[in-house]
């Protein structure tokens, strides 16, 4: 590639931060409090840059496309490849879920009913009509170029910058909130997690979720000059921003947020705080509310095929049957979207079963998680495997040493595991008596994900491969 062509440092900086602009993830995040700035710390020690390093490798190593799916492939062979493939996929379902659940939460408010936003029966329905809006647009539109830039602008960027300068106003005017989580204070002790709180620990995976999907800035490690040396300096630039940005939110909004009564989905609530107490009209609130939700609608327009996409490349492989290699005139797979948008509405049943939309928004943000890890995992040990392997390969971008390259591997595996076993732990606002069924749902839901590709790969024919492949 001509050196005019390929991405400058800063370039590359505001790329990858692209990836991780959001509002949803900081009403979890100030629930932590003080100890947020741990949780954040070891999530970007533990997760972040060592997932983020080993994908660099794995992605120079292996310029084509497909990501996560090739690498596990190169390592184990097609069936894992595809079990990778697939768990990325999947998590979509339950990820889209949780982003779909606030738009009800957004219109709830944009129509000024908080009541309305809290009402499980209505942000179900707004998740069925909202996404199965998107899905079919996209079945006749470019939606990508349709909203462009701009659903990104409107629903997420302005709100975050004005969630930034408004928390600190509010600190400025108010001080610290004795009823807030900040109550006291700041004292060393209150930085680290109180493991006596499982709650509390257990939104060390909602945590992790910011980060999740951060490999796939890898694949611009190949168009940057001295990936060796550039790449890590880009993704420890933008962890550092991340870091800052993400503790401003979420300490200011944990001081203005009464204790205990943090809500997940509800990323308007720290705004009607600080309208208050700054005296602005609160039908800002409600405009606030409206252009979140374009960005939601936006973000799942964006989604709707980009997984789907992936996918079919997978089944004209053979390794689905042929009815999912099924296109409309614009190329749509429309088996996928379908499929999506049907299991979906079968996940989006969590808000019916659980009336409190708070916990249930919870328990799919950490279903989400935990899938990821599962393809992490896969992931971790393919660069293990390939570097024994296939040593003499051609690595743009190295993990220095078989030594560098194992401590890098260790450290990601800690925190991989770190976040399963704390998704384990049933949150405080599951309730008393119900964390033995929080449990069984999320180990289920986990393994009948991981076994599903499995029997399928199992039963695949010859017949299922795309003909003219």
């Amino acid at each position: 590639m001509d050196n005019t062509k390929k991405l400058s440092l800063v370039q590359l900086v505001g790329i990858t931060m692209a990836f991780f602009g959001t509002v949803r993830s900081v009403p979890t995040l100030a629930a932590t409090g003080w100890s947020q700035i741990s949780y954040l710390i070891a999530a970007v020690i533990l997760f972040a840059i060592p997932i983020a390093l080993i994908a660099a490798e794995l992605a120079t190593a292996y310029p084509k496309e497909g990501g996560p799916q090739v690498w596990v492939s190169e390592a184990f062979g097609e069936r894992f490849g595809f079990v990778t493939s697939w768990l990325l996929w999947v998590q979509m379902f339950f990820g889209m879920v949780m982003i779909a659940s606030t738009i009800g939460v957004m219109l709830g408010y944009g129509v000024g009913s908080p009541k309305l936003a809290q009402n499980n029966y209505f942000v179900f329905v707004c998740i069925l009509v909202g996404y199965w809006l998107v899905t079919l647009l996209n079945m006749k539109f470019d939606m990508v170029k349709v909203v462009g830039n701009w659903g990104a602008i409107i629903g997420v960027y302005i709100p975050f910058i004005l969630l930034i300068i408004l928390g600190i106003a509010y600190l400025a005017k108010v001080g610290i909130n004795p009823d807030g989580y900040l109550a006291g204070g700041f004292s060393a002790s209150k930085v680290l997690p109180n493991f006596h709180e499982g709650g509390t620990l257990n939104l060390f995976s909602a945590i992790i979720f910011i980060f999740a999907g951060i490999e796939i800035s890898s694949v611009h490690a190949n168009n940057i000059d001295n990936p060796k040396k550039n790449y890590p300096v880009a993704i420890i630039i933008t962890l550092v921003i991340i870091i800052i940005l993400n503790l401003v939110t979420g300490l200011t909004m944990a001081n203005a947020v009464p204790n205990g009564k943090m809500e997940f989905s509800n990323i308007l609530q720290p705004f009607s705080i600080y309208f208050k107490a700054l005296g602005i009209p609160m039908i800002f609130t409600n405009i606030i509310g409206w252009m979140i939700a374009i960005g939601i609608l936006a973000q799942l327009s964006a989604w709707v095929l980009g997984p789907s996409k992936a996918m079919i490349a997978v089944a004209e492989e053979g390794l689905l049957p042929r009815v999912f290699q099924k296109r409309n005139k614009r190329g749509v797979p429309v088996t996928f979207v379908l499929i999506q948008a049907i299991v979906i509405s079968l996940i989006a049943f969590v808000y019916v079963i659980v009336p409190n939309v708070n916990t249930a928004f919870l328990i799919i943000t950490i279903t989400t998680t935990i899938i990821y890890c599962l393809a992490y995992i896969l992931m971790i040990f393919a660069i293990i495997k390939l570097r024994y392997s296939k040593p003499e390969l051609d690595r743009p971008f190295k993990l220095g040493g078989m030594g560098t390259m194992w401590f890098v591997s260790i450290l990601a595996l800690i925190g991989v595991t770190l976040t399963i076993i704390a998704s384990l732990i049933p949150p405080t606002a599951v309730g008393p008596g119900h964390g033995g069924a929080y449990i069984a749902f999320q180990v289920i839901a986990s393994l009948v994900v991981f076994i599903i590709p499995l029997i399928i790969y199992a039963c695949k024919k010859p017949s299922w491969k795309k003909e003219d492949k």
